[in-house]
């Protein structure tokens, strides 16, 4: 692949990626939709550290790995727990937007969350990390990183698919073929 190819392929998964975060900010629900792959996977790595640049950078360059507190497998599920989180929350925001591609052409997503808990209007203000994986222009893994401690103590009850997701997530925890801290 030249140079300019790869330029342009990192380019247009930095705007899927992009188009992705509003639409999930704006709780579009088809957008969202528009933008995965049919077997799009998704992981989310409880990472006590994502606030400083150095914490970011260290995810970035796979220095620091998270482990994985669930494992979301399939468009139809990650669809399923979007629809929740957007019950869940109002607004659903995140402030500083910082992009980073990788050396590898991975593109990171960096933002502090300023969420409410729809039901008690509890703050929730997680800071996250997420990789987004782009192959033929749709999104086939994410992996979201943030400090899992804070989102459990909302006291917000998982649906079905969240909880088979937590299930899965022990699952990688025994199961020799698969990694429980490598976000992929």
């Amino acid at each position: 692949m030249t140079d300019v190819a790869r330029s342009t392929t990192t380019q247009a998964a930095l705007e899927l990626a992009q188009e992705f975060i509003r639409a999930v900010e704006a709780k579009n629900f088809d957008s969202v939709a528009q933008t995965l792959s049919p077997d799009a996977h998704q992981l989310f790595m409880h990472a006590g550290r994502t606030r400083t640049a150095q914490d970011i950078a260290n995810i970035v360059s796979s220095r620091k790995k998270g482990f994985c507190v669930a494992d979301v497998k399939g468009k139809a599920e990650i669809m399923d727990y979007y629809s929740a989180l957007f019950r869940k929350f109002t607004p659903l925001t995140w402030r500083d937007h910082q992009w980073t591609v990788s050396d590898n052409g991975q593109v990171f997503f960096s933002g502090n969350g300023d969420m409410l808990v729809t039901w008690n209007q509890k703050p929730y203000r997680n800071n996250y990390v997420t990789r987004f994986d782009v192959e033929n222009g749709q999104i086939v893994n994410l992996a979201e990183y943030a400090n899992a401690f804070m989102y459990s103590r909302l006291g917000v009850r998982p649906n079905g698919t969240e909880f088979r997701a937590l299930l899965r997530a022990i699952g990688r925890m025994v199961n020799p073929w698969q990694s429980s801290t490598s976000g992929s």
